[in-house]
């Protein structure tokens, strides 16, 4: 059942054309979060999210081997809650988001490790740094709406860490934390 649902978030739409037997899926930007942490001076830990981002979904159950997956999230749309902080996150310091105003992942294999868990590898762009990263992959569910047995739903965890030196974010390291934990939760609704 988990390798049917995890395809269902891993082709996109910009990369292949629809094969037959393959059916669209949108993510459903009201039940979908990005967000990430970071330790600071080993005092606290900040949280925080990127309020935009989308991703274009395909699969064909019959040919999970190939499955992709691309999201693209905003830059300009980080919020930890605190104006300052965001206009430093967003600047040459870090995100550089005038000049990079997108974070890209696009998947390159996924490996099932689980009936409902997988890792999923490929290419993250950061500051037009690309770095090859894995994520940790689980499904929540996939079941047909309880108001709408029509219409079928997924929904997924997706987590990791990323290095935030890899990416030419080095302002503060150590004392500001270097390993920044990342998590995305999406629905996503079968067209």
């Amino acid at each position: 059942m988990f390798t049917r649902a995890l395809a269902a978030v891993l082709i996109p739409l910009s990369l292949i054309a629809s094969p037959l037997g393959a059916a669209e899926w949108k993510l459903d930007k009201s039940h979908a979060h990005a967000t990430f942490m970071a330790d600071h001076l080993g005092f606290s830990t900040v949280q925080g999210q990127f309020r935009k981002f989308d991703a274009d979904i395909v699969f064909d159950e019959d040919n999970i081997e190939n499955a992709e997956v691309k999201v693209v999230i905003d830059a300009t749309s980080l919020d930890t809650g605190w104006p300052a902080r965001d206009k430093h996150v967003k600047s040459k310091d870090f995100l550089d988001v005038k000049n990079h105003p997108e974070i890209t992942f696009v998947s390159k294999t996924v490996r099932l490790t689980g009936e409902n868990t997988a890792d999923v590898t490929g290419d993250l762009t950061i500051r037009g740094v690309t770095r090859e990263e894995v994520f940790k992959a689980k499904m929540r569910r996939l079941a047909p709406s309880p108001f709408n047995p029509d219409q079928i739903i997924a929904g997924f965890e997706i987590a990791g860490e990323v290095d935030r030196t890899n990416y030419d974010m080095t302002y503060g390291a150590p004392a500001i934390g270097v390993m920044i934990p990342i998590r995305i939760d999406v629905q996503i609704d079968k067209q």
